[in-house]
């Protein structure tokens, strides 16, 4: 009997001394981080900083993976059907997780089955930014410009959030304006200083560069606060529209079955990473608000995303088949 029992004891508690070895012992190998981005784009800058610090503190070998295309599809799906064993992650921005869940009737994976949270790594605000050729100086002044000439004011979009940015100005204000979506900022950051289009909602970098420059004219940031890169630029709800404050947020998960040890293991090195300064200093000179989490509370966050995009979404009547 007390044989039984103590095999018994030793099945119930194996999963424990698994876990444990699996902390000790992880990583022993490259950790690969796949991003949904090209090369050289503010995301990229985010992803190998993160990776830097990694390596630094687990003395293995982090990669960033570039899989850009699909509307993030293509790198959600590679992290998806990897192994759950903490060497293979997704750094994903907010759309991945929740816009396409809105988005699309058919998505070829499932951020809450797929997925494992692990932390935030940070924020980035909007920023509406105009040619130096468009009818209004400010932003104020472009939508009282926008309301006496529906239809005439064009603006450029790079993604999912900036998008939707879009179509809650115009269900808000209300104004008639034309979204001209590009493939990314490089082109869009182009039309801008071609005056091909008269505005841009985006990312801060590199359009500040170009403000401080006298190129492009800054209208206003979506964030609570001002942006330490552009400071004497007024904030959304300065101007009287607290109800279009957004923002990026980006996180980083592993596969669905990655052990709870590792996922704890990831947690406090990217608390680690965030929490030094020097990497924090970067990350705010690069337009970012660096922000570690717990794995619930980044999970929280697309439960928000959800419930204030969906109402967007169905008012303007957008959706992908």
């Amino acid at each position: 009997m007390i044989r039984k029992l103590l095999n018994l004891l030793a099945v119930l508690t194996m999963p424990f001394y698994l876990a444990t070895a699996n902390a000790q012992d992880y990583p022993s190998k490259t950790i690969r981080i796949v991003i949904p981005f090209p090369a050289g784009g503010s995301t990229d800058f985010l992803a190998r900083l993160l990776a830097e610090r990694l390596q630094e503190s687990t003395g293995q070998s982090v990669l960033v993976d570039n899989r850009p295309g699909g509307n993030y599809i293509i790198a959600a799906e590679a992290v998806a059907k990897a192994p759950p064993d903490g060497y293979t992650l997704f750094l994903a921005v907010d759309a991945a997780m929740s816009i396409n869940q809105l988005l699309y009737s058919k998505l070829s994976y499932s951020p809450e089955r797929d997925f494992v949270p692990i932390s935030q790594v940070g924020g980035q605000p909007l920023f509406i930014v105009a040619s130096d050729k468009a009818p209004a100086k400010t932003f104020k002044d472009l939508l009282a410009y926008a309301k006496t000439n529906p239809g005439k004011l064009s603006y450029g979009t790079s993604s999912q959030i900036h998008m939707l940015a879009g179509e809650k100005i115009k269900i808000d204000t209300p104004v008639q304006i034309v979204n001209i979506p590009f493939k990314g900022s490089p082109p869009m950051l182009q039309a801008l200083l071609t005056s091909e289009i008269d505005f841009s909602i985006t990312a801060i970098t590199p359009y500040a560069n170009f403000v401080k420059q006298g190129k492009l004219q800054a209208l206003a940031v979506t964030s609570p606060t001002r942006a330490v890169m552009l400071p004497d630029t007024p904030t959304v709800r300065e101007l009287g529209f607290p109800e279009l404050e957004f923002g990026n947020w980006f996180g980083l998960y592993a596969p669905a079955g990655t052990s709870k040890s590792i996922v704890d293991r990831l947690n406090a090195e990217v608390r680690k990473a965030l929490a030094d300064p020097v990497a924090k200093q970067k990350l705010i000179n690069a337009g970012f608000d660096p922000a570690s989490s717990t794995p619930e509370h980044l999970q929280s966050l697309i439960k928000a995303d959800l419930a204030r995009f969906g109402s967007i979404i169905k008012n303007a009547g957008l959706k992908i088949n």
